[in-house]
């Protein structure tokens, strides 16, 4: 009848074990309301954990330790066996040789069962114990608060797995399983342990938090990172609310998408919470806090203050070129470039401005002069960026005439260039007028120029009247 009411008891254990499995890999869900796995160890990693301590506190047959053995499981592949580490005194064969205890052992396995936050903890856990009959052999376990021992249970033989089960203070330190044995006798197995569990009711929050958000961004979703812990040795964190406000007053509300309706976040899933403007209230000044639930269903209270804030702004910035205007012409290779841009909810943070296809160059003024620009077309380049990083840009088309009066000097030299043509012909054609005159003059025909008349000087005449009276003189007799 014993034997069927232990069956029977290790059936109703197999479901809180089975939480305390999954214990090991994530927070276990609550068994019950209040009712969370504080501590469950079943040996299947097959090395004592940092809990665990083993020792021999009687060297008189040698060290003998507490060790992790596969020779019998009540669930699983592996259990704790007393003997595992150590030699029989006798013969110096190994204990796992022989798959026997050794002779004067008080070998102590010993596991840290501290807590924080809970109540009503009750300590189970299966033994299987095979020693001498009447002697001195025999497992015990023990509890340690506020360093009082006290016993559990203390067992001779049952050659079969038995749960062992009892209520444990609140201030609990260590549970130590004990196996003693006599100076003969010892050509037995022992005792082997095995599915460890401490259940309790918790009655304390966790806590978390939401981390450092940058001052503005402009990322949809933006990801919220968060903290959230449990109190040691506690039942863990079972998901995390994200509340928030927008505008700096007013009510928080909590953050919930259509994929997850109920707004619980989970920790071992995501370190943050996906917070999307479109499932809230739009751009602006968010507020943001944290509130951390536990497997035992403690929920933590809403912090006095937002635990960060962020200005989230997705709408790039308004920009337009007040000068020069479009297609414009300027007269002059410096010219100063204005615009106007502005940000409703982030502000401008800088411009970016260039000239054709140059390089940005960044300024915080809404001009800037360039010099030098070549005679031509030309576009100039303006972006606005604002503190959450949108962007937008806008140019402007105009024409560059750095010399604006030179076709004077192209007048000048073509009036000048006329006026010398003009008064060549004239020479030209007086010259042509004079030549034509003079044959008119002298009584020449056109086909016979005429010839110019002879002159004669003074008294030429009466010497050719002399000469011409010569020739009568001469007939005179001289």
């Amino acid at each position: 009848m014993a034997f069927v009411r232990a069956h029977a008891a290790a059936l109703a254990l197999c479901a809180v074990l089975l939480l305390g499995g999954l214990a090991t890999l994530f927070p276990a869900p609550p068994a019950r309301a209040g009712i969370a796995v504080v501590l469950t160890e079943d040996f299947e990693s097959g090395t004592f954990g940092a809990r665990w301590n083993a020792t021999d506190n009687n060297a008189a047959g040698g060290l003998d330790y507490w060790g992790i053995s596969g020779a019998r499981t009540h669930t699983g592949n592996y259990s704790a066996w007393c003997a595992e580490v150590g030699r029989q005194s006798d013969t110096g064969l190994n204990n796992t040789g022989v798959q026997q205890y050794d002779d004067n052992m008080q070998a102590d396995l010993i596991v840290n069962l501290s807590v924080n936050g809970f109540t009503s903890l009750t300590l189970s856990f299966y033994y299987w114990s095979k020693t001498e009959n009447g002697g001195g052999d025999y497992i015990e376990a023990w509890y340690v608060a506020g360093g009082v021992y006290t016993q559990i249970f203390q067992n001779r033989g049952t050659a079969n797995w038995a749960l062992a089960s009892t209520a444990v203070p609140n201030n609990v330190e260590t549970l130590v399983i004990r196996f003693t044995t006599d100076g003969a006798n010892h050509g037995f197995e022992g005792a082997y342990v095995d599915d460890i569990v401490l259940t309790g009711t918790e009655n304390v929050a966790p806590t978390s938090n939401v981390l450092a958000l940058p001052t503005f961004t402009n990322r949809v979703p933006h990801p919220i990172a968060y903290t959230a812990q449990d109190n040691p040795n506690a039942s863990g964190v079972a998901y995390v609310e994200l509340w928030w406000r927008i505008g700096g007053s007013g009510n928080f509300t909590l953050y919930v998408r259509p994929s997850n309706p109920l707004g619980r976040w989970n920790p071992w899933v995501s370190p943050t919470i996906p917070f999307d403007r479109a499932f809230a209230g739009g751009d602006g000044l968010y507020e943001f806090y944290t509130v951390a639930v536990d497997n035992a269903t403690n929920a933590e209270a809403p912090p006095a203050a937002a635990d960060a804030s962020m200005t989230v702004d997705t709408v790039a910035p308004t920009i337009a070129i007040t000068a020069p205007a479009a297609n414009a012409t300027v007269n002059s290779n410096s010219i100063t470039f204005d615009w106007n841009g502005t940000d409703a909810t982030s502000g401008i943070d800088h411009f970016e401005v260039w000239l054709d296809g140059g390089a940005p160059t960044s300024t915080t003024n809404p001009t800037v002069t360039i010099a030098g620009i070549a005679d031509g077309a030309h576009t100039f380049h303006v972006a606005a960026i604002d503190r959450a990083g949108n962007r937008n840009e806008t140019s402007v088309l105009f024409v560059v005439n750095g010399n604006p009066y030179g076709w004077i000097w192209w007048l000048v030299l073509i009036v000048i260039a006329i006026a010398g043509i003009v008064l060549f012909l004239i020479w030209w054609k007086r010259r042509k007028d004079e030549e034509a005159e003079r044959p008119a003059e002298g009584g020449g025909t056109d086909s016979e120029p005429a010839a110019e008349p002879e002159t004669e000087p003074e008294g030429a005449g009466d010497t050719q009247g002399d000469n011409e009276e010569s020739p009568a003189e001469s007939d005179e007799p001289r």
